[in-house]
């Protein structure tokens, strides 16, 4: 699966996530990946800084909710289940992840957002959602008129 459009250059890039204003690290690639400057690669508010950035810049890219840089909260991927349903072998305790299976191939993430004496709320939008992030990019090389 292509994420450029063919002629585009392509930016070979290792990235990291941060919470605004915070230096822990939420989420990296350290492997070299690649991204383009048009909107099939995610998030947008990334792609745009991309566009005409040479080998060797860094890029630190704040993002803000309205961004909605991985994404807007659906309100169907918050569900509710009976606490009694709820797997015995994880506390249902607000922040606590859960894995559920997709298909025979995929494994997802769920989040514990609300407990009570007679339900859980478990959350699947991906976590980072809502959150004022920062980006931080390193260009290590620009291939152009990629096919």
């Amino acid at each position: 699966m292509k994420f450029y459009f063919e002629g585009e250059p392509v930016y070979r890039v290792c990235y990291g996530v941060f919470l605004e204003n915070e230096q822990e690290l939420v989420l990296s690639n350290d492997s070299p990946c690649n991204m383009s400057g048009s909107a099939r690669f995610s998030p947008s508010c990334v792609q745009a800084e991309l566009v005409r950035r040479s080998a060797g810049e860094r890029l630190s890219i704040p993002t803000t909710v309205d961004l909605a840089a991985f994404g807007a909260r659906e309100p169907a991927l918050i569900q509710a289940m009976p606490l009694a349903d709820f797997p015995q072998d994880i506390e249902a305790e607000p922040g606590a992840l859960i894995e559920f299976s997709v298909d025979s191939n995929s494994v997802g993430v769920g989040q514990v957002f609300e407990v009570d004496d007679r339900r859980v709320k478990v959350e699947f939008n991906h976590p980072l959602i809502g959150n004022n992030l920062r980006f931080d990019i390193e260009v290590l090389a620009v291939i152009e008129g990629c096919t």
